[in-house]
């Protein structure tokens, strides 16, 4: 009979092999955590991860003090997407063994994915004080630097990878990112090219076809798409890509019509869904969407587009018990308190007026003169000139509610300018006077969310065109939402057409009976609007040759002693 380091020596021999059933056979029996510990390895090489995580968890909760136990669970839960988990554990492994190297790398790792990015940052200068020349500690520092805004650093960073003859495709894809946050369009789509050339996947599809489409090269741009589709592993990708373009149906072509929901690949049923409205055709997104719920009924993609089928058709009762359910799961998200502030309206409900207070929650305001400037008009000339040198692109993102009009890639709190340093620093008045307006009340989404402090989650500026305008939209990561106007055209100071006006309450699609807007504001250069993020608003077109520029930001609350 063996005796128990017998048994686990000849299994990790087996596995060492790759004789994974034998392996199994000598383990299997033996309950001592190593073997566990073991055993779990051979499960997940055999690609069962669920036997794999299960051995795992028990052999943690046999051993609580083995770093190799916590590092693997960890590193596994990291795979699968558990990253709270993964971090725990990884914790626990160094508590366990401080140098241990895995360990703390696997630890960066996570923190990059949670975008906890100073903590990322500080770990990964740690981790290249001991390893100088470690290429994955480098890149690590250069992602996690990126996700923090400083794009200047992490493009040195990746510059002096690839010079030392790292040629990874995942170096030149981040430093495309990089050079893109930085208005080096040209370099940023070649170094984009060749990324999606060597290791054509998912995310360089979208990151190559973003760009191309903002530059305006539809050519690179289709070409692009008609290769992906033809690969089944970007097909999807492909085909929302083809859809937010303009194309929905030559997205269904791409997904096969989605014909047998239940078949479709996941990803790819929520799409389906979208490109039937965007189609006009919301019964059959409506059925479309009731089969794809048939086969997995927490599909929250799938689910919002079936909600807008039904509110298009005027099935707001029927609409109301989904938006009731994703609202409980997720009482924050701005997209689900919007649809429920259009279910209700379109329910004749009383709780619509309380919910869209547009006289308490819209609040124009002056910006204060900016700190270094002796007027508004001084001050907004400067910033449009500061502005200009970030606005590199001939049209929208892709994924944006911009039309015919241009974004800047990067938060602009992140970019090192003393003129637009200078109007964040002024926006802090007009911000804490909207919420002593607007006040506290567990009662609202709003207010209840209310500490009385905040930080600037996002910032960025808009330059609309001739035809510009934004579609009705909601700001997903938002509290409070804003537009800057830094300079309007002639024909918004003074024409009789609404013509660049901000218009709220009036969803992006169709309902029945019609939900129109139920308040305009005229801009002028130098207003501030605020405004719940969950509000739906958009633009009304312009149409002559001058620009209309806007800084637009979101704030998040924040506890009031951070």
């Amino acid at each position: 009979m063996q005796s128990l380091g017998q048994a686990i020596q000849a299994g990790h021999a087996a596995y060492q092999r790759g004789a994974l059933d034998e392996a199994r056979r000598l383990l299997a029996p033996v309950k001592h955590p190593k073997a566990i510990h073991l055993l779990a390895l051979v499960e997940k090489s055999a690609g069962n991860l669920t036997g794999a995580f299960a051995l795992l968890q028990r052999a943690a909760k046999l051993d609580r003090r083995d770093p190799e136990i916590a590092n693997n669970l960890a590193l596994l839960a990291h795979e699968t997407g558990q990253l709270d988990l993964a971090e725990a554990e990884y914790r626990r492994a160094l508590k366990r063994r401080p140098d241990f190297p895995q360990a703390r790398s696997g630890l960066g790792r996570v923190l990059i994915d949670l975008e906890r990015w100073p903590e990322a940052i500080r770990l990964h200068e740690k981790l290249l004080a001991s390893a100088p020349d470690n290429i994955y500690v480098r890149f690590g520092l250069a992602t996690a630097l990126l996700g923090d805004g400083q794009a200047e650093r992490a493009e040195a960073l990746f510059d002096a990878l690839i010079e030392a003859g790292n040629r990874q495709p995942q170096i030149f894809f981040m430093r495309g990112r990089a050079r893109m946050e930085l208005g080096q369009v040209d370099v940023a789509i070649a170094d984009l090219r060749q990324a999606h050339e060597q290791n054509p996947d998912n995310l360089s599809l979208k990151a190559l076809g973003s760009a191309l489409w903002m530059v305006g090269d539809r050519e690179a741009f289709d070409a692009l798409l008609e290769e992906a589709v033809a690969r089944p592993a970007l097909v999807v990708s492909a085909a929302e890509m083809l859809r937010q373009s303009g194309a929905p149906d030559r997205a269904l072509e791409a997904l096969g019509n989605a014909r047998d929901p239940g078949s479709m690949p996941p990803e790819s049923r929520a799409i389906a869904v979208s490109a039937h409205n965007d189609l006009k055709e919301p019964d059959k997104a409506e059925s479309v969407a009731l089969a794809c719920l048939a086969v997995d009924p927490d599909d929250h993609g799938v689910v919002r587009n079936l909600v807008t089928a039904l509110l298009t058709q005027g099935k707001a009762a029927d609409a109301m018990p989904w938006i009731e359910k994703m609202r409980a799961a997720d009482p924050n998200n701005q997209h689900w308190i919007a649809y429920e502030a259009s279910a209700l309206r379109l329910l004749g409900s009383e709780r619509y007026a309380t919910l869209v207070d547009l006289e308490r929650f819209v609040r124009p305001y002056q910006l204060p003169v900016p700190e270094g400037f002796d007027s508004l008009e001084e001050f907004n000339a400067a910033f449009l000139e500061a502005l200009g040198r970030w606005h590199n692109f001939k049209t929208h993102p892709l994924d944006q509610s911009l039309r015919d009009g241009s974004q800047t890639p990067r938060n602009l709190t992140t970019i090192d300018d003393p003129v637009i340093k200078a109007f964040y620093r002024a926006l802090d008045k007009p911000i804490r006077q909207y919420m002593a307006d607007v006040g506290t009340g567990k009662e609202h989404p709003l207010t209840a969310r209310n500490t009385g402090n905040y930080r600037i989650a996002g910032a960025w500026s808009v330059r609309l065109h001739g035809g510009g305008r934004h579609v009705n939209h909601v700001h997903t990561e938002g509290w409070i939402s804003s537009s800057y106007y830094v300079s309007v055209p002639e024909e918004t100071r003074s024409g009789a057409g609404k013509a660049g006006w901000i218009k709220f309450a009036e969803p992006p699609f169709e309902t029945t009976p019609p939900s129109p807007p139920e308040k305009w504001i005229r801009p002028e250069a130098g207003m501030l609007v605020l405004f719940p993020s969950f509000l739906w608003h958009g633009t009304q077109a312009i149409h002559d040759s001058s620009v209309r520029v806007t800084a637009p930001f979101d704030v998040v609350p924040v506890q009031a002693d951070r």
